[in-house]
This record gives structure tokens, sequence and C-alpha cells, in this order.
């Protein structure tokens, strides 16, 4: 059985489709990028998955997450499946995270969820919360638990965000462009936790960017979305060498020209 099947995904506001007759699919340990300018329906799809979408968009078609339909799921069916089947990580730990709340106190919100679920002893939730800390290769796990989200980099702030995704051990990981807010240096650092996570965890990975170059370094397969549709899918290294679509092809142009100007530091 797929982790993820959507098929036929269309998402409207209005008289507005602003994805239109979408269908990919992520098996367990899969890994799934999928790629678009703005406004080509990335993130619209990631919020229908999780069920996220405001009240005036709605989705039609098919969603299935670890087996469950989400096309139409209410809360409680949602709540069930979110943190467990899926997590999601977003591009801006700064406004995802909470300023005025301890960065230890954060994390031990969903690791306090998985341990009721799964009736483990409340007492070991601060361990839970240093290993986590000390998972995503954060120095000084008690220094980093006891700040503030202001009182770390941003860097920093997107690997506390990464730790909270992974405190109720989701099936599918979905990383919505977690790197475009950082630097260079700092972006190839975060891709290369987010590699190794999901390759020592087992998880399931569905990462949303821009950047297809970015997002070869860590997915298998593709899809490209414009305007709502997708125009190509497939094995990204095929797609990368050798992209099928005129669209495609100015995407990886555009990197490559970025890669050049910048020396070749991405």
């Amino acid at each position: 059985m797929s982790l993820l099947s959507v098929q036929g995904l269309s998402i409207r506001t209005g008289d507005s489709e602003l994805v239109s007759d979408l269908s990919f699919g992520i098996e367990p340990g899969g890994r799934m990028g999928l790629i678009g300018e703005s406004g080509s329906g990335k993130s619209l799809t990631a919020m229908a998955i999780t069920g996220l979408l405001p009240r005036d968009i709605v989705a039609s078609g098919s969603i299935l997450l670890d087996g469950q339909q989400v096309v139409g799921a209410g809360e409680a069916t949602m709540g069930r499946l979110r943190g467990v089947a899926s997590a999601v990580v977003f591009q801006e730990p700064l406004t995802a995270l909470d300023p005025l709340m301890r960065l230890g106190r954060q994390i031990a919100e969903p690791v306090r969820r998985r341990f009721r679920r799964e009736g483990l002893d409340p007492r070991n939730i601060e361990s839970e919360v240093l290993s986590l800390i000390e998972r995503v290769s954060l120095p000084q796990p008690e220094r980093i638990a006891r700040a503030y989200p202001y009182e770390v980099s941003g860097g920093q702030r997107q690997r506390v965000a990464i730790a909270m995704a992974l405190a109720c051990r989701p099936k599918l990981l979905i990383a919505d462009e977690p790197t475009t807010a950082l630097d260079v240096t700092t972006q190839a650092e975060i891709l290369r936790l987010l590699d190794s996570l999901v390759r020592d965890l087992g998880m399931g990975l569905l990462f949303i960017s821009h950047d297809l170059p970015v997002v070869a370094k860590v997915v298998d397969q593709v899809t490209v979305l414009r305007q709502g549709r997708a125009v190509e899918q497939g094995a990204v290294e095929a797609v990368l060498r050798a992209p099928a679509q005129p669209y495609t092809k100015e995407l990886v142009q555009a990197a490559q020209t970025l890669d050049r100007a910048l020396g070749g530091v991405r």
C-alpha cells in the first residue's frame, strides 16, 4: 500500500482552479520532489494533504494518506493523522515557532502527545526532548532547550522545527521550502540533515521547492508543477539531465545560471 496516493486532485476557490487534476504517489520510504515557481500550487497541495486548507479553498479528487481518505475528512480524523502519518517542516521557522515560548517546551508539546498515545512515562519527556535536539545535530541541547527562538540562528531554528516534526515519529515528512530563507552554507547543512534523517528513520519525504537542483540532492522522483498542473514527472536524475518540457528546461537553466554566479557553492 502506498504511503501517499494523490489521484485527480483539484483545488478551487470560487471560480478559480488553483490545482488541476494532479496525481502522484509516495511509497513507504520513498522520496518525491514537488517543484514549481511561486503560485504553482505546491504549498496548496501540501496543505490539502494535511487537511489545512483555508475554508474558502476546496479540494476534490482523492488523497489517501496511510490508507486514510483525506479529502472530505473531518478534523477528528485529520487530528489523528497529523504527526503520526505526516508532519510538516515549514519555510520560515521564526513564524512557525512561538516567540514567547522556550524551544524545549515547544518540542515537548508533540512529544507529550506521542507519549499519551503510546502510554509512555511522562517523566521521560525531558530526556526525549534533549535526545531530539541532539538528533538534529544541535550543540549544547540543554542551552537550546532553554533558549527562545530569537536567541538562536535561522539554521538552528530550522533544526528545532525539524525536531518538532520528528517528535511524533511520522511516516511521511513534508518539507515545504525548508531551506529558502537560509544562506547557502546552512542550506547545504539542512539538506544533508534531512537526507540522513529520512534514510535512518525510514520515513517517506515530500520535498517542496522552486529549485530543482536543490531537490535533486534529497529525492528520487520529481513532479514539476506549472500553474497548478503537472507538466513533467519522473526520476529526478533523468528530469535534471534531460528535461522534456520547455518549462522544466527553464527551471534547470535558471538554477544552473545562479549556481555559476555563486561560484558553485550550492
